[in-house]
């Protein structure tokens, strides 16, 4: 007989991860005062990982997840294949709820660019942005909650990523950035998406160390 299979024991870093999934969830307006609360002190009294899935799952749409990456993906048919982004001795700007291409190339020749993809969706699988850079620079913005790939190289100039809370789950999105920067700079980093209200999401947080503290 097989031996019975074993829970993933819960870790403060799972729990942690949580808490900032309802508290942004919270400031979306997604789920209410009452509901977080519930699910707050339901996350403090969890004892394995499985017990956290429920709670993500949003109440006004049970198809839906709170979670980050779910957020972000969209239907691989609606995804367009290929996409360019070039600025010659000029610049070029994106940001929004675009669909991002499976594969982008994005040029910067005496120029610059700026890609905020906070708000944009991807594909299921690996997403390719090759990025060239001569004598201009290119700037991405990941949201946080895809999983990242920064394979590029630099001649006298910077490929840089600063990299974002690390995503463990393999259904998550993946993008994978590749290129060279000559005499230029790549920068890629992480950031928050925008909430309704960052107030909402501070008083989340808040209610979720003082509920921590009361069921421990």
């Amino acid at each position: 007989m097989h031996a019975p299979y074993a829970p993933v024991v819960i870790t403060s870093a799972h729990r942690d991860q949580v808490v900032r999934l309802l508290s942004a969830a919270y400031a979306n307006d997604l789920i209410t005062t009452e509901q977080l609360d519930e699910r707050l002190s339901a996350v403090y009294r969890a004892h394995s990982v499985a017990e956290l899935q429920p709670l993500l799952v949003n109440p006004n749409d049970p198809s839906r997840s709170l979670d980050d990456w779910q957020r972000y993906q969209a239907a691989d048919a609606a995804v367009p294949e290929r996409g360019i982004a070039a600025a010659i001795a000029g610049g070029f700007s994106a940001k929004g709820g675009w669909l991002v291409p499976r594969n982008l190339k994005v040029w910067a020749v005496a120029g610059g660019g700026d890609f905020d993809l906070r708000e944009a969706r991807f594909a299921s699988g690996v997403t390719e942005i090759e990025v060239i850079a001569v004598m201009g620079g290119v700037e991405i913005i990941l949201p946080e909650g895809i999983r990242v790939e920064v394979v590029g190289a630099a001649v006298l100039g910077g490929f840089e990523h600063k990299a974002g809370t690390p995503v463990e789950d393999p259904g998550a999105p993946v993008v994978r950035i590749s290129g060279l920067a000559v005499a230029g700079g790549v920068d890629v980093s992480h950031g928050r998406r925008e909430y309704k209200s960052e107030r909402q999401y501070l008083a989340a947080l808040s209610r979720a160390t003082e509920i921590g503290r009361n069921v421990r």
